[in-house]
């Protein structure tokens, strides 16, 4: 029995070494851009000779990443709101509706997140020129829509899956309304799986490229496409400064989403 014991023990701190060695892996390039971003060169350097903050004020100065990063927030917040509704409303049809054929509708609404983005850039973007919305807030908004309603729509089934319908079916066998069933009983036991859909949509919309290159004009293009076309041009300490910003904002909302996920599974357990 002793050595059992002991065997576990070793195996778990095996796993436990190596899920910190992947971690550290993952995370090593962000060890690199964070003391760049103060480097006093006009060059990327690593490690900096002298600490300044001169890039950082470069980047504020400059026109269009303040508004870059303003139009990555105007996009990313309707974004996860449309994603966040429609997400909800599919994963309640097809959890909860228990028709013929929930699971092929599942992998359809999962498909956008499995389909490689150029794929969808692509398809996106003749329609949304033909429609007149290439370059405009609302075309990119759009697109980004398409690509967070699964992600929505899995936290939230998970979320549902957490309980029994019975609780519904209680509450509407005692007189409530689907709205009233809804807001009263469905929402508070998948609010926290809404909120982390939510904040997963904003986080991608923040963070996306691909389809950003295909439907941004200069007028509304976001963060990561400014840091795209500046790779490409000249290479200096201002990118490493701007996407010092961009990896704080997501580490920030991937904290919140920890946060979240831990309550729900504390939640689903009691």
């Amino acid at each position: 029995m002793t050595r059992w014991t002991t065997a576990g023990r070793i195996a778990k701190i095996a796993m436990v070494g190596f899920a910190a060695l992947v971690l550290l892996y993952l995370v090593m390039p962000t060890f690199v851009i964070v003391p760049m971003s103060f480097s006093d060169k006009l060059y990327l350097s690593f490690p900096p000779t002298e600490w300044s903050f001169r890039w950082y004020e470069a980047m504020a100065e400059r026109v269009d990443y303040p508004q870059a990063l303003w139009n990555s927030v105007k996009i990313g917040v309707p974004v996860a709101l449309l994603a966040t509704t429609f997400g909800t409303l599919a994963a309640l049809g097809v959890v909860r509706g228990r028709f013929f054929g929930a699971r092929p509708m599942s992998a359809l609404v999962i498909a956008p997140l499995m389909l490689p983005q150029i794929i969808l850039a692509i398809g996106l973007y003749p329609v949304m020129a033909k429609l007149g919305m290439a370059g405009t807030y609302p075309g990119v908004v759009l697109g980004h829509t398409v690509i967070c309603i699964p992600l929505v729509f899995i936290t939230v089934a998970a979320s549902l899956k957490g309980y029994h319908p019975a609780y519904e079916y209680a509450a509407m066998t005692m007189g409530a309304g689907w709205w009233r069933t809804f807001w009263y009983v469905t929402f508070p036991m998948i609010r926290v799986g809404v909120i982390v859909g939510a904040i997963l949509s904003f986080t991608f919309s923040f963070d996306e490229l691909i389809i950003a290159l295909f439907l941004t004009s200069p007028e509304t293009r976001t963060l990561p496409r400014l840091l795209w076309e500046d790779l490409r041009q000249y290479v200096t300490p201002i990118i490493a400064a701007a996407t010092t910003l961009v990896l704080c904002i997501s580490f920030a909302l991937f904290g919140a989403l920890a946060v979240l996920q831990k309550r729900m599974q504390r939640n689903q357990a009691s």
